[in-house]
């Protein structure tokens, strides 16, 4: 097999689970937002917007997570980052990709 053949193949399953890597990677950005957020002073939505489009993401969603995070900032509280995953991912409610929300995420390959 070429080193070209394996890239298709690469590129092949990319696509095909490209909705749970894309699940995946939100919620380790969602998983560290939350880990660093302080109550106190939480970091402005603007601020973790711009910490997922730096990952590569360009989603119409942004504004559910910008009231989501709003509304926590406001009661003083720390953002759930299921919930931070669904605002920008609607379709991820789905009973298919529920497994990814319910276990842990391993730790990322370096």
């Amino acid at each position: 097999m070429t080193i070209s053949e394996i890239r298709r193949r690469i590129d092949a399953l990319k696509r095909k689970f490209a909705r749970e890597l894309a699940i995946i990677k939100l919620r380790r950005i969602a998983e560290a937002v939350a880990d660093d957020w302080n109550p106190d002073q939480p970091p402005e939505p603007a601020d973790v917007i711009q910490r997922i489009v730096r990952a590569g993401f360009r989603l119409p969603t942004f504004i559910r997570l910008r009231r989501y995070l709003d509304d926590v900032r406001r009661e003083g509280e720390v953002p759930y980052p299921n919930t931070m995953v669904l605002d920008l991912l609607p379709w991820a409610e789905n009973d298919r990709y529920r497994a990814f929300f319910r276990c842990e995420l391993p730790a990322p390959a370096r």
